[in-house]
């Protein structure tokens, strides 16, 4: 983890020295700004990986934890309700005479 975080750091230090050694100029401000911005994005990208894997992690061992304890056994099917779809429609017409 500290050697992930050596990255934005070493950026970070990098854009403080260039703004400071720059002169002024407008060339070497923006270089420095530049490298700042992408140490602190760097930096939050960093912090998203690290909390992405600990939930990975956490619910890793949750599923383990479950299929761990063995499942209880399904119920068994009730017989089939053959006459429940003609109970269900709707009702005929009635027959025209003939």
């Amino acid at each position: 983890m500290m050697r992930q975080a050596a990255a934005p750091l070493a950026l970070l230090v990098a854009g403080i020295v260039v703004l400071i050694a720059g002169g002024g100029s407008t060339a070497t401000q923006a270089a420095a700004f530049a490298l700042i911005g992408v140490a602190c994005v760097v930096a939050v990208s960093l912090t998203f990986l690290a909390i992405g894997r600990a939930e990975d992690r956490e619910r890793e061992e949750a599923m383990r934890a479950r299929h761990s304890e063995p499942e209880p056994p399904p119920p068994p099917p009730e017989p089939p309700d053959h006459d429940q779809a003609r109970r269900r429609r709707r009702p005929l017409p009635p027959r025209r005479p003939g």
